[in-house]
């Protein structure tokens, strides 16, 4: 009787783990994938401000990742069109978590993005960062709060 008692509360205490182990799990992918975002982010940022020329960044339908791309298209100077693919794609990147919203920006030759707006990861795990805030001087990630990004 002693050892069912002692198996049964091993068998609880490794169910109570196990669930902890995914809760954190989750939380740490929906943070890897937020950190990969912003890092793609700052490095097309600086590439469009080194190469003197516009990037662009796709957010893929269904917010299910990313493509970024340097303006290629139709001279190698850049002219702030997407040229329907003909450009060079530096970064293509699925990610675990839904981004929102799905929308299409560039960065400038001064590394100044043509929109000012919040991208969300989609997740119910109570992650220290999943969003990031884009505007024209700065991109922080920061964490959402009643739907909105508070940077931090």
């Amino acid at each position: 009787m002693e050892i069912l008692v002692v198996v049964s509360i091993i068998g609880i205490l490794a169910a109570l783990a196990v669930s902890s182990f995914l809760a954190l799990s989750e939380k740490y992918k929906v943070e890897a994938d937020t950190k990969q975002l912003y890092a793609d982010l700052m490095d097309v940022r600086g590439r469009a401000v080194q190469r003197n020329r516009f990037y662009h960044v796709r957010i893929k339908t269904g917010g299910t990742g990313y493509d970024t791309y340097e303006d290629t298209f139709p001279t190698l100077e850049g002219d702030d069109n997407f040229g329907n693919g003909a450009n060079f794609q530096v970064a293509n990147v699925t990610v675990n978590h839904a981004i929102a919203p799905v929308i299409n920006f560039a960065f400038n030759r001064n590394g100044i993005p043509n929109v000012t707006d919040n991208l969300s990861l989609s997740s119910t795990a109570n992650a220290d960062y999943d969003c990031i805030t884009i505007r024209e001087t700065r991109i922080k990630m920061g964490k959402v709060n009643g739907g909105i990004c508070v940077e931090k």
